[in-house]
């Protein structure tokens, strides 16, 4: 292991992490919340002290390049710190009830999960929420590829370190430096916030109300600084464009790099967003309609908004509320649930498994039903018109059956705190998909996360973990063979 790199990367990221926990310590200021002031004071001192002793060791180990592994440790060692000292405003300012409900909040929030432990989330301070907004914007294109952007790295160490945070199969390049890669992706991102946040400040939000609410948005993260989500604005016009901006954050960003360089024949062939848009707008379709004839809501209108949203919260794992779906017709439910193993598009925000992922396996289902029929016939799988290698086929099988796996292990954890059993699936299923809201106890209504034993909370935090970097970069730390020289 090439030890001093990594300290010496995990150094210079943890400072990146301490000048964006500067601007909620400047509000806290601005607001008055001085215990919140001084919790971000005291975490920022801690942050110091940690960059100057880890940067201290890594200067005095010889150098050399990273190898996958130096890498895979370094982008999960990057997530688990970043999360442990970005809790510590949380603990400090008891805004959650120990330090295993604020490293979960922090990890939800970098994981862009959504989850959350707090009962009375509008009681805590403003700065704070704000803090926990903010990670789900650094963790949603990724706080890795904001490193490779920002410094210097090119080659084989700066893709890799792309590669094992970025979400999905596959992981081009869209230009032949991974640096600007990670660079237009960003500018990307901040160019839909931006938008966002302009369009919801002409809806009448606050600054405040607006950037929290994009960074939720755009990240497919869902953190509200309200108790009601988003239908505490009760405003049709919030609840459209929220609805818009989580359907395109669950886009792969490559196509809309695409879109700006006037390739629009890669984006309307592109085989896994007309997939994505047409199970999101069948969903909503028949969830409106459900809606509407049983009674639930009195109007059309009021069934599609509701079911439009809805829909695209839980697709793209965003998980943003404006009504208590729990009180729905059961088809609706079925509906949610069987979105929540979906997901978006590679190359998203969005977390789940992954609307490619499905194709491909579908692809794979029909080549073995063929090859069934014509046993000495020779069979390939295409994405578009390229040849889908056997090694991306077999890995992404290999995910789903994990990502299966650790579902069903949460469930098992879950259940052994007394909950019952779908409320203890889906908890699993919302954790490892990054998802953030159920059904049942975790659903709009229940109760939540907060009650939940440290020891649950410490599971799911892992699985949420594991859900985000896409299982095999976590995993592989695991493996016996990851440590042999």
């Amino acid at each position: 292991m090439n030890w001093k790199q990594i300290l010496r990367l995990s150094g210079t990221m943890q400072s990146i992490i301490g000048l964006f926990m500067l601007i909620p310590t400047i509000m806290a200021a601005s607001f008055g919340e001085w215990v919140a002031f001084r919790a971000f004071i005291v975490s920022l001192v801690i942050i110091i002290v940690y960059v100057a002793i880890i940067m201290t060791i890594g200067r005095s180990w010889k150098s050399r390049g990273l190898n996958v592994r130096d890498v895979y440790l370094f982008v999960t060692l990057t997530w688990v710190i970043a999360s442990a000292l970005g809790a510590i405003p949380l603990h400090l300012s008891d805004t959650t009830a120990n330090y295993s409900s604020a490293f979960m909040e922090v990890m939800s929030g970098f994981t862009t999960t959504g989850l959350t432990t707090l009962a009375n989330i509008e009681a805590s301070p403003r700065s704070i929420l704000f803090w926990r907004s903010l990670t789900h914007w650094l963790g949603g294109m990724g706080i890795v590829v904001l490193f490779v952007a920002l410094l210097p790295l090119v080659g084989v160490e700066g893709f890799q370190l792309f590669g094992a945070e970025a979400v999905g199969p596959t992981k081009s390049k869209l230009t032949p430096k991974i640096k600007n890669t990670a660079l237009i992706l960003w500018l990307i991102y901040v160019g839909l916030t931006l938008i966002e946040t302009v369009l919801l400040l002409l809806g009448g939000l606050s600054l405040y109300d607006a950037l929290t609410v994009t960074f939720g948005s755009v990240a497919t993260g869902g953190f509200s600084t309200k108790n009601a989500s988003i239908g505490h604005f009760s405003s049709a016009y919030v609840d459209v464009v929220v609805t818009i901006f989580m359907v395109m954050a669950g886009v792969n960003f490559s196509l809309y790099f695409a879109l700006i360089r006037k390739k629009f024949t890669l984006v309307w062939r592109d085989t896994e967003l007309k997939a994505y848009l047409s199970i999101y707008f069948l969903a909503t379709l028949v969830t409106t309609i459900t809606l509407f004839t049983s009674g639930t809501y009195t109007s059309i209108r009021q069934s599609l908004r509701y079911g439009a949203f809805h829909t695209a919260s839980i697709m793209t794992t965003t998980g943003y509320g404006t009504a208590d779906y729990g009180l729905w017709p059961s088809l609706t439910h079925a509906i949610l649930l069987l979105l929540m193993f979906i997901g978006g598009c590679a190359g998203s925000t969005g977390g789940g498994i992954k609307v490619t992922r499905l194709l491909t396996m579908f692809k794979l289902g029909r080549q073995n039903i063929r090859s069934l029929l014509h046993p000495k016939g020779i069979f390939t799988i295409q994405s578009e018109s390229e040849r889908i290698p056997w090694k991306t086929v077999n890995a992404i099988a290999g995910f789903i059956a994990i990502y299966l796996a650790l579902v069903l292990a949460s469930t098992l954890v879950v259940a052994s705190a007394g909950y019952d059993l779908l409320s203890s699936f889906v908890a699993g299923l919302i954790s490892v998909g990054n998802i953030g809201l159920g059904l049942e106890a975790v659903g709009p209504a229940g109760m939540g996360f907060g009650p939940m034993p440290s020891y649950v909370k410490w599971f799911l935090s892992f699985m949420m973990l594991a859900g985000r970097l896409e299982i095999y970069t976590v995993f592989s730390l695991f493996t016996r063979s990851f440590w042999k020289r």
